[in-house]
């Protein structure tokens, strides 16, 4: 820990002052500084929060939805009854406030399965932000030794250029001792020229790969880096079927699948139990209210036999408020579901499809993650066996170039030798560099394929 928090200190000082002094990375200090700083994966860490906010707030689904109301009236008669008179705004009686609270609270055994999925999904996005990081693990590890790799190739590149140049002032100088033609000397300014065009493609490449990497790091693009490493790595001999039958269980994007499909079938549950098993709702309602009437109906006298007479008394305006709170229990059960063709019921079988469509992706995902486990392993072999061959091949084609440079410069041999021996010797040179990046570059993603550690399945 107390390493990464130097790490990222030092990203954030040369981010912040440009002209400062090169920073220094091994591999293993880019993947730390990435996994702390990179914009994607801080992104996702985002989501993740998201899903565990869902999932540790689950017990909400209990809790009753409240809703506060106020408002005013104010009403008129505009014709004249029997027993009512016109009235306007603002007249006795017409003008009233009203304010209420209403609690609700719907419960279902269907609540059960929706919380489960709430945790599924939280498991679905810690397998999402995972895979997010060794994805950018695997990523910051191909660009770094590709860009080593490139940088190798630049130096080759310069080599080559500068043999061409020696080969061109040779020739020159042979030409004024009357040894060679001018033609061949023109050949040599023609070699030189042509170099020149590739060389700069291989550097605008490097500089592209750089700006890539430093984006993948999380640090100012104007950073300058140096990269600390070689790609040199030991060969080894891996078994396919070994390989499938103890990590193709542990892929991560098998795992999320697996995870997709549970939370795919807790839906179905929680839609089949919500709408085809009662429902128990809690209601309370508790209202206000007031006016400036100054007259109210109620009891006014007992009357022959004890029953009550009803008349009106004279209040004051604003003094007849009353209130009123209403608890209620009720259970409803809705049988559309059991309908076939309803609403409900098409929906569950969608849900259905969903599953077994993702049954059968589950079984396709299988499939091809042992094609691709396959697929890498047989990389490795033949990278491997092309560093084998061009090992010993660079250093001959070096020798057969230096031997055929003396030979014409004693008027042995012609230009065109020289030349095609260079080339051969450039074209090992870069095939074995090629090899090497493509066998460290084939583990990386083998790696991420089993989702397990090289020191594990290296063994």
């Amino acid at each position: 820990m107390n390493r990464i928090i130097a790490i990222t200190l030092i990203a954030a000082a040369a981010a912040g002052s440009i002209g400062a002094e090169t920073l220094t990375l091994t591999v293993d200090e880019a993947v730390e500084m990435a996994a702390a700083q990179n914009l994607s994966l801080k992104q996702a860490g985002i989501t993740l929060r998201t899903a565990e906010r869902a999932k540790d707030t689950a017990w909400n689904a209990f809790l009753p939805t409240m809703a506060a109301s106020a408002g005013v009236s104010d009403s008129h008669i505009i014709f004249d009854h029997d027993y009512y008179s016109s009235s306007g705004f603002g007249d006795a009686g017409n003008f009233g406030i009203q304010a209420g609270l209403a609690l609700s609270l719907p419960i279902n055994i269907g609540l059960s399965s929706s919380i489960k999925k709430l945790q599924v999904d939280y498991q679905a996005g810690l397998l999402d932000y995972e895979d997010a990081r060794k994805q950018l693990e695997r990523d910051i590890q191909k660009q770094f030794y590709g860009l080593l790799a490139n940088k190798e190739n630049i130096r080759i590149q310069e080599a080559n250029i500068n043999l061409a140049r020696k080969r061109l002032e040779q020739a020159r100088n042979n030409y004024v001792n009357g040894l060679v033609p001018e033609l061949e000397v023109l050949s040599a300014e023609v070699t030189v020229a042509n170099l020149q065009p590739v060389y700069d493609s291989v550097v605008a490449m490097y500089d592209r790969m750089f700006l890539a990497f430093k984006f993948l790091l999380g640090v100012d693009l104007n950073t300058e880096i140096e990269l600390v490493g070689d790609l040199e790595t030991e060969l080894y001999d891996l078994e396919t079927q070994a390989l499938i039958n103890s990590y193709l269980s542990g892929r991560l994007d098998l795992r999320s699948l697996q995870l997709q499909i549970q939370a795919l079938e807790l839906t179905k549950k929680s839609t089949a139990r919500n709408f085809n098993t009662p429902t128990l709702n809690l209601g309370y309602t508790w209202g206000i209210s007031g006016s400036n009437a100054e007259y109210l109906m109620g009891i006014t006298d007992v009357g022959m036999g004890g029953n009550p007479v009803l008349g009106y008394s004279e209040i004051s305006p604003w003094t007849d408020w009353v209130d009123q709170g209403t608890l209620k229990l009720e259970l409803q059960w809705k049988f559309d579901g059991f309908i076939p063709g309803s609403s409900t019921d098409v929906t569950l079988k969608e849900i259905q499809d969903g599953i077994d469509s993702m049954n059968l992706a589950m079984e396709m995902a299988y499939e091809n993650a042992g094609m691709e486990i396959t697929n890498y392993v047989k990389s490795l072999a033949t990278a491997r066996k092309t560093i084998e061959a061009t090992s010993s091949s660079v250093g001959l084609a070096w020798k057969n170039y230096q031997l055929t440079e003396e030979a014409y410069k004693v008027g042995t041999r012609e230009l065109l030798d020289v030349e095609s021996a260079q080339t051969d010797y450039l074209e090992a040179s870069q095939q074995l560099l090629m090899a090497k990046y493509d066998y460290i570059a084939g583990l990386l993603d083998l790696e991420y394929a089993l989702n397990a550690p090289r020191s594990e399945f290296l063994k």
